[in-house]
């Protein structure tokens, strides 16, 4: 039940922010349009050629592929974090000011994006090609990964640090403020999925079992069921994006935003015991 109050605590200090800043739900909006439009582009081709087993063509359409949808992801992850610290700073943020700082950190986005495509790579190759143990072996690296950069975009969008010092910076943030695993978005995301993700789901499995007897009803109910499952996906990435930065400034210098409360943003994590917050470079504590 703690679990529960937790998520739904934090779930509607973020939605607050959000409900306050609707804008902020056009960044995982573009980036979810902008993804979509680019996957049919480079993954179509190469998810076919690969069906045709042309490895030769397939595999550098599909890495060229997933590359650039990484750029795209973190470019608008990087505006809507932009934008988020600048209104937890007090400040007013549109989109536009959030994106123009996504495109002053293009090159550090581009790099992080190889980073991070090459991770997955390796993840492929070792749960294709390991049997159970490169399976294990994968989803080992993805967890450490997923750890090791949980601060990754708000460090790119405030410090706009490149991605073997992005790296580092977040690994040493969330190593010295927690050390083991952020439950926050956990929290969050299942709060998302009983209020939304799971309505829909039923929603368009209701839909498909009358769409044989009546075939509007059941359209109707699939497509409502869709509309509700992506408006849910897109609220859950702007309240992760919220959280992700109130948490970065507090793993940075124990500074509470955004009406999260320092109880809040420690029961948001599975704690070690706290050692000094990491201060970047040539600042000093409270400052970037």
């Amino acid at each position: 039940m703690s679990r529960i109050r937790r998520g739904w605590g934090l779930t509607k200090k973020s939605w607050a922010l959000l409900n306050e800043h609707r804008s902020l739900i056009r960044f995982p909006l573009y980036g979810a349009v902008a993804t979509t439009l680019l996957a049919i582009v480079f993954l179509g081709p190469g998810l076919y050629l690969l069906d045709q087993d042309s490895l030769a063509g397939a595999i550098p359409l599909l890495v060229i592929g997933v590359y650039v949808l990484s750029v795209v992801g973190f470019y608008f992850s990087v505006g809507l974090a932009a934008a988020a610290d600048m209104i937890f700073r007090g400040q007013e943020a549109t989109v536009g000011d959030g994106l123009a700082v996504a495109r002053s950190r293009f090159a550090q986005i581009t790099g992080w994006a190889a980073v991070s495509t090459a991770i997955s790579v390796v993840m492929g190759v070792l749960e294709n090609q390991g049997g159970i143990g490169g399976q294990i072996a994968a989803r080992l690296v993805g967890m450490a990964w997923s750890l090791v950069t949980f601060l990754a975009v708000p460090v790119i969008a405030i410090e706009g640090t490149g991605p073997l010092r992005t790296l580092k910076r977040s690994a040493a943030l969330f190593r010295d403020r927690w050390g083991q695993q952020i439950t926050g978005n956990i929290a969050i995301g299942g709060a998302v999925f009983l209020l939304g993700v799971l309505p829909a789901i039923l929603l368009i499995v209701l839909g498909i079992a009358v769409w044989p007897s009546a075939s509007f009803l059941g359209a109707l109910l699939v497509v409502i069921g869709a509309l509700v499952l992506a408006i849910a996906m897109l609220i859950s990435r702007a309240l992760s994006g919220i959280f992700g930065v109130a948490l970065y400034r507090y793993a940075l210098d124990g500074e509470t935003v955004g009406g999260f409360t320092q109880a809040e943003l420690e029961s948001a994590v599975k704690t070690k015991g706290r050692r000094g917050a990491a201060t970047p470079p040539g600042a000093t504590p409270g400052t970037v």
